[in-house]
């Protein structure tokens, strides 16, 4: 393979790192990060940024109105095109939450974030600090983590989003450490989503005194909520109106309805043909003296194949293979993540190269420990592996 020598002094650097990737994991944990907790996530932005410069990278936190800091750190400038490796510092888990903050049982470690996706932030460090030992100088290794990616980066007014624009610009390459597979499965291509609220207005009137005077927004509601819906499809887009509040009581016509509607969507551009149907419905469907209109309140774009995906999934098959651990299966799911920011780049990206487990958003969320070591190895034999850039 390419970069032999090299390889074999990562793989040996990584040899015996199986505790210490543990520690680091259960000292990640122990920092709690919900989104929302602005201090609790800068923290952990501030943990890593002393971190990475102990490992003689170039660090920069970027600060957000309501959302924690973001952080990413590089190495030094390569003869060829940069790599990127994203995750996520945020969980959805309050603060306080857990009643044992970590509890391993066999080789499951339990805690808020440990799967989705601390377990990942530690894969890609030591696959940083194994190409570092080893020597390799052909690429420049750029980490990107997200201070809010929980809440579709709405704390942070979008720019969240931004921060992956901003830093994997110009990059051969990216891999997303999110959340792993239990069955050296990775994913390829994702569904992009998307928070929507529907303000519904009528008008007010006594139920009983004066109906005629009033037009009720609940009833122009329901009518939204059965035609939206109608239009799912398992195969294209997803409509789900998951929450639905209005009015003031039984003897009142109410004025005022808000639908909190939730769309999932295999492309961008089945993003942009939703919304003209939504806008469409809002403008039809409507009862006299009601109105309707839309606010897309978070977006993530849809993870879509580059010219170049499969290429760079052959080549992390290749290295999973080569390890001994088997051919990789590729997959494409509804769960969003900060891989769409990079393919909209139209840069190759593999994600969910984080560490096995399962449990994602509940209190059975666990990540399997000897998965940490196979899975920084396969990221860093492919990093090793990438071909020379095409001039």
């Amino acid at each position: 393979m390419k970069n032999e020598v090299l390889w074999h002094t990562a793989m040996e650097f990584l040899d015996g790192k199986q505790p210490e990737m543990i520690q680091l994991l259960k000292n990640l944990v122990e920092l709690e990060t919900p989104s929302a907790d602005k201090s609790s996530v800068s923290r952990l932005a501030s943990h890593i940024d002393t971190y990475c410069d102990a490992m003689g990278m170039t660090c920069r936190k970027i600060s957000y109105e309501k959302a924690g800091d973001a952080l990413t750190a590089r190495t030094a400038e390569g003869s060829q095109k940069p790599v990127a490796l994203l995750a996520h510092l945020d969980t959805v888990h309050p603060t306080g939450s857990w009643p044992e903050l970590l509890r391993q049982e066999g080789d499951c470690l339990y805690g808020p974030g440990v799967f989705d996706c601390k377990g990942g932030i530690v894969i890609a460090l030591f696959a940083i600090k194994a190409l570092l030992a080893c020597g390799y100088k052909e690429r420049q290794l750029r980490l990107a983590l997200a201070s809010d990616e929980e809440t579709a980066h709405m704390l942070s007014n979008g720019l969240g989003g931004q921060l992956f624009s901003q830093e994997c610009s110009g990059c051969t390459a990216a891999f997303n450490c999110e959340s792993g597979s239990t069955g050296n499965e990775i994913v390829i291509e994702r569904k992009g989503g998307a928070v929507i609220r529907i303000l519904v207005r009528g008008i007010a009137a006594h139920a009983g005194r004066n109906p005629e005077k009033g037009a009720s927004a609940i009833r122009t509601a329901a009518r939204l909520v059965e035609r939206i819906e109608s239009l799912s499809r398992p195969d294209g887009n997803l409509f789900n109106c998951g929450r639905i509040e209005g009015g003031t009581g039984p003897n009142v016509i109410p004025d005022e309805c808000v639908i909190s509607l939730g769309l999932r969507y295999r492309t961008n551009a089945d993003f942009e043909a939703a919304r003209q149907t939504l806008k469409a419905l809002c403008k039809e469907t409507p009862l006299p003296g009601t109105s309707a209109e839309f606010f897309v309140l978070g977006q993530y774009p849809a993870m879509e194949k580059t010219p170049g995906t499969d290429a760079l999934a052959a080549i992390y098959d290749e290295a999973s293979q080569r390890l001994g651990l088997g051919p990789v299966s590729f997959l494409s799911t509804g769960g969003c993540s900060d891989s769409a920011f990079t393919t909209q780049m139209g840069i190759p990206t593999l994600c969910a190269l984080g560490v096995a487990g399962a449990g994602a958003h509940s209190r059975e969320e666990h990540a399997l420990l000897s998965s940490l070591l196979p899975q920084c190895r396969k990221l860093v034999t492919t990093i090793l592996s990438l071909p020379d850039d095409r001039h």
